[in-house]
């Protein structure tokens, strides 16, 4: 944009000045541009009498439906002066006055316009001559110019160019206007700016903590130092069978490389002595192998990470492996493959190098047929070497503050990032270096299976009818052509092929039009929790070569069609809201989508991909109505769309201690809160289960590459590295129906090599997902914020459209706070506390939190204080953060996730449970909030909201609404009533509150839906405050007595205690918690809890349930309760 500025003087303190020229082309779909005029505070307005001029040459690309506003001066809605267009003639416009002249003129076609305001009039010049004059409205204007103002009731957008345009502080004459009119724009020699800018490349960066900290700064802690603890080596079998054909390597022994002065080819024969080797834990890290084999203490606990030495990730180590290979693999074809080894390997199998892997996300595959010996002793060694660029650990305390997050691992691109160091786990010592996931042995004939394809696609509008297409790579492995036949199977359906393949690959395709049976008639659908069943089909292929079996595959899939309502730009500068069906373009063979940094174009309220040119007429790009949605995303699966609820992992566990047993209670709290969204942040959760478990529990995963913010961390220097991991882990995880879309950079957009070469592998090799370069800003809302804000504010000002990560502090319950604190540093706040995630500094300094609780509860007088109040303000902040997008889904909200739902390691931060999997306040106000059917109140304006997200509508149904006062005094009881459709939200009146508060100060609020027949359907409840003196009255509540009855049953695998709370006392208790205990008082995990962090009316009864591990059945457990105002008691289990 070209632009001048020229302050001529000043007269009672307002700058009589020229601003402009500007020049601009304006798409139809493109933003606005707005500026303060130079010299003027934004604030400050312009007299209403002072004389001015406005002057600008247009040339329109389109006629406006309805009139559009060119540029001006303040607001356009209210009292601003702008230039006009409308389908028959140019004009002007201030205040509801409006003064026009017909002119005819054409697309293309340059035009003068000038608007002269001064002496109460506004004068109209075309072309440099006058032809209309108007009364000017007597108000002043704000002094902030906005050309091609967007979103402006009542007028179109202005598409086309804008040149010269100016404001002059001064009333031009007539003929200085003439002689303007009289020197029209030369294109050759305009620059123009556009309203529709590409997305930038990276400008800046930075590495981390660039020296070692100050001693004086580290973290200290008054506990005395851990003695480290070993557990049992694994001591099973070093191979065992999967299924026929199918063995994991699972005994190793682990060394630092430094310790040994002899190579692979040594190393990995049977002769080699080992003896000072430790028994490695594999899968796993270095770092876990040493914890486990008792060289460290537990570094989840207290400070004891700091114990451990940096020097870890600074040198290389081997693993060895010795096992006797099964006696039957003469004549087969032998694979060896590593699912995961972090950061680069080098293999060795009986005295021969193999070859190398690289990236802690490609599978290392490596054919060793001939050098394996059947039914013989084998050696398997591989030196791993950590990532090259490990940067320096910061150490969080209450003096050194948070740090940066990440550093100099950025550079190393496909590896686990976070692990430098993140605002949410410390430095991890080892960086995750090893050998992380499984190794297996495979054996085959000549024909392999590669890894194959399963799309689904439902092309009915009812969804009766499932047509799936297999792809299924094939390798011939044999030097001559053979007759190979391909066989799949999944429930009562079994097609097969045979092709004569040349020696290597080749694609056996089963297509519904050559297979009839593909077409599924009355499918079982794979749905998002809340949606329906997550459904899952097993997949069985065989190949068999010349008659003979030679390789079998299974794997799961879910039948189920994902598509995405975008606003896209399309190729002649409009912003259409379309439905994209990636899958049918993919049948079509088109790319309809543009994701690079040209094809992504700023737009009113952000940043929207670009429609292809073949994507714009394409039957795979439908519109849809734009509900006030724009530019934002939703998410349909099945045809439906999904309120999307979630939060971000940023890793499952900070030591990547992956197994299943580990990680599936995370996954079944995430269902039970009712959520249905995790992102996998920078990809730090890729592998198997996290998929598996992902698909079995109906969650949707947005999934990222390993590239992190733009223009703050390093570019990623490997791109072909980068790109040959992002390849294996499409091609490995594709068939996961959870899998819901690609990022390919957290916060930003890689370069654009590496954003392009990301785009392309996800057309090519998947083809039925989005992929964007960015995981927020681009047809999503910008990140934040992640410190505490008042919970009003989530219903107001926070996280609108499709919002990837929104944050707020989420202290732990007491029981977990004390197990990964040791007793001395628990109180008063410590550098433990801040080592792990209270944040003195940074995006989550926890002020904000401590103030408002300080002036709302009062002041925390112990950590017992400090954890009660701070459950109460978890509840409240995270039901707000999701009840404020019910208040608006669908036309201002589509989606919202917490940053985070899930801790890494031990924290106090971003978290709706905590690392042992206890349930804190937190996790209880998004389950409430996130309910199928949900009835709530805003803490914005008081108005009640019906929330459904149900498949069937609900008509009349009944709200008693009950006030009570916080000493149990019945203020108003009433029934509202409210419908509201399936998959919406139905918005009544506001509660009249105002004089109440005024009088009590603060009060309980208690709201009980039921249909219209009276079957109860939800219920919540809110103390609300009119100020933060009302509020301080709720920390001078009596404690109240409650009972509490108990009982027990065993289901399966699983104990069901029965908890039957009563509030026997004459006022309302808050926040009443439930905790199953051992007799030692430790809590009893994982447990999953119906409802906790009650609040009861008077009299009112609550049956909970209890569900944890049978095995702790026989233990002597108590059930303890205490709460905001409760006396403390418990019940022993029957």
């Amino acid at each position: 944009m070209t632009a001048s500025v020229i302050i001529a003087s000043s007269t009672a303190g307002q700058a009589r000045q020229a601003v402009g020229p500007f020049n601009v082309t304006f798409p139809a779909g493109g933003d606005e541009i707005a500026r303060d005029l130079p010299g003027v505070a934004p604030d400050k307005v312009l007299p209403a009498q002072a004389a001015w001029t406005l002057s600008a040459w247009v040339r329109p690309s389109e006629r406006p439906g309805t009139p559009a506003l060119i540029a001006g001066v303040g607001d356009p809605v209210g009292k601003g002066r702008y230039l006009m267009i409308d389908a028959a003639g140019l004009g002007v416009t201030s205040g509801g006055q409006t003064v026009r002249a017909d002119v005819a003129w054409t697309p293309g076609q340059w035009r003068q316009v000038v608007a002269v305001f001064a002496e109460g009039t506004m004068r109209l010049f075309i072309d440099g001559k006058p032809v209309a004059t108007g009364t000017l409205p007597g108000d002043a204007v704000k002094a902030r110019l906005r050309l091609a103002p967007r979103k402006v009731p009542g007028f179109s957008p202005y598409a086309g160019h804008l040149a010269g345009f100016r404001y002059d502080g001064t009333a031009r004459t007539p003929d200085a206007i003439a002689s303007m009119a009289a020197s029209p724009p030369d294109d050759a020699l305009t620059v123009f700016d556009t309203g529709s800018p590409t997305w930038p490349v990276q400008v800046k960066q930075m590495y981390g903590q660039v020296a070692p900290q100050d001693p004086w700064t580290l973290p200290n802690s008054l506990a005395p130092k851990p003695t480290p603890v070993a557990k049992p080596a694994y001591a099973g079998p070093a191979l065992v069978s999967d299924s026929p054909g199918l063995w994991t390597l699972k005994r190793w022994s682990l060394i630092d490389a430094p310790s040994v002065a002899a190579g692979g080819a040594a190393i990995s024969t049977p002769d080699f002595d080992a003896a000072a080797w430790r028994a490695a834990t594999v899968p796993g890290t270095v770092l876990t192998t040493l914890v486990d084999r008792g060289v460290y203490a537990d570094p989840d606990h207290g400070l004891n990470n700091t114990l451990i030495p940096e020097s870890l990730n600074k040198q290389d180590y081997w693993y060895r492996s010795a096992f006797d290979a099964p006696s039957d693999l003469s004549g087969k074809r032998l694979l060896l493959t590593f699912k995961g080894i972090n950061y680069a390997g080098e293999v060795w199998l009986n005295g021969q190098r193999l070859g190398s892997t690289k990236g802690a996300f490609i599978r290392g595959q490596f054919d060793v047929t001939g050098a394996l010996v059947s039914g013989k002793a084998n050696v398997l060694a591989v030196r791993v070497s950590p990532p090259p660029h490990p940067g320096i650990a910061h150490e969080e305390s209450l003096t050194a503050g948070v740090g940066e997050n990440g550093g100099m691992m950025a550079l190393d691109g496909p590896t686990f990032v976070a692990s430098e160091g993140w605002d949410w786990i410390p430095s991890v010592r080892d960086r995750n270096t090893g050998i992380w996931q499984d190794v297996t042995l495979r054996a085959t004939g000549p024909a392999r299976l590669g890894d194959a394809q399963v799309i689904t696609t439902l092309p009915k509008p009812d969804n009766s009818q499932a047509d799936v297409e297999i792809t299924v790579p094939v390798e011939n492995l044999s030097d001559q052509a053979t007759q190979i036949t391909v066989t799949a199977t999944f429930d009562d359906v079994r097609v097969a092929k045979t092709v004569l393949a040349a020696p290597g690959l080749t694609e056996v395709l089963f297509k519904p039009a050559d297979f009839p049976a593909l077409s599924v008639r009355n499918p079982k659908l794979w749905w998002p929790n809340g949606y329906g069943d997550p459904a899952l089909h097993a997949l069985t292929l065989t190949a068999s070569a010349e008659g003979q079996h030679s390789d079998r595959k299974t794997l799961r899939f879910g039948m189920r069609q994902i598509t995405y309502d975008l606003s896209l730009m399309n190729p002649g500068g409009q912003l259409r809201r379309v439905e994209v069906d990636f899958a049918k373009a993919r049948q079509l063979g088109q790319k309809v989508t543009d994701g690079s940094h040209e094809g992504i174009r700023k737009v009113p309220d952000g940043w929207a991909t670009s429609l292809t040119a073949e994507g714009d007429r394409s039957p795979a790009v439908r519109d849809v109505p734009e509900t006030g949605l724009s530019p934002h995303l939703v998410i349909k699966v099945n045809g439906r769309r999904i309120a999307a609820r979630g939060g971000n992992w940023g890793m499952d566990d900070w030591r990547k201690r992956v197994e299943r047993e580990r990680l599936e209670p995370y996954f079944r709290l995430h269902r039970e809160a009712h959520l249905n969204v995790i992102r996998n942040w920078v990809g730090q959760n890729t592998e198997e289960v996290f998929y598996d478990l992902a698909d079995e529990y109906g969650l949707l995963i947005l999934n990222d590459f390993w590239a992190s913010t733009q223009d703050y961390q390093l570019e990623p220097q490997d791109v072909p590295l980068f790109l040959a991991n992002a390849a294996d882990v499409i091609k490995r995880f594709r068939n996961h129906p959870s899998i819901a879309l690609w990022f390919g950079r957290n916060e930003g957009v890689p370069q654009p090599i590496l954003n392009e070469g990301l785009e392309a592998l996800v057309h090519d090799l998947d083809g039925t997902r989005w992929y964007t370069g960015s995981s927020n800003r681009v047809n999503l809302q910008n990140s934040g914020p992640y410190n505490y804000r008042e919970p009003d504010t989530y219903f107001s000002e926070h996280a609108k459209g499709f919002s990837v990560e929104v944050g707020t502090p989420s202290f732990p319950t007491l029981e977990a706070f004390k197990a990964a604190v040791p007793q001395e540093d628990l109180w008063p706040i410590s550098d433990s506390w801040a080592y792990h995630d209270w944040h003195p500094t940074g995006n989550g300094a926890v002020k904000s939190f401590q103030d408002a609780m300080a002036a709302k509860l009062g002041p925390a007088t112990s950590l017992e204080d400090f954890e009660r109040k701070a459950q109460l303000m978890n509840y409240e902040t995270h039901r707000a953060m999701f009840e404020g997008m019910n208040a608006e889904l669908w036309t201002k909200s589509s989606g919202r996730l917490l940053w985070m739902t899930h801790a890494a390691w031990p924290s106090t931060m971003w978290q709706i449970y905590s690392h042992d999997y206890d349930t804190h306040g937190s996790f209880y106000g998004v389950k409430k909030a996130a309910e199928t059917v949900h009835i709530q109140m805003s803490l914005a304006d008081h108005r009640l909201a019906l929330v459904n997200n149900g498949a069937i509508n609900l008509v009349n149904a009944r709200t008693r609404v009950r006030v009570f006062a916080l000493d149990g005094r019945l203020l108003s009881d009433h029934v509202v009533i409210l419908s509201a459709g399936a998959d919406s939200v139905s918005v009544g009146k506001a509660l009249e509150l105002k004089a109440t508060l005024a009088t009590e100060g603060a009060v309980i609020v208690r709201l009980d839906l039921a249909s219209a027949q009276g079957q109860a359907l939800a219920n919540n409840a809110y103390w609300i405050a009119g100020d933060a003196a009302g509020s301080r009255k709720l920390s001078a509540m009596p404690s109240q007595a409650v009972s509490l009855k108990i009982r027990r049953r065993v289901e399966g695998a699983e104990a069901v205690a029965v908890a039957e709370v009563t509030n026997t006392s004459p006022a309302p208790v808050l926040n009443l918690k439930l905790t199953l205990k051992t007799s030692d008082g430790r809590a009893v995990l994982p447990a999953y809890y119906s409802d906790n962090y009650l609040t009861l009316a008077p009299g009112e009864r609550r049956t909970v349930e209890v569900r944890y591990p049978v095995r702790a059945a026989n233990d002597k457990l108590d059930l303890a309760l205490r709460g905001w105002n409760v006396t403390p008691t418990s019940a022993s289990l029957p």
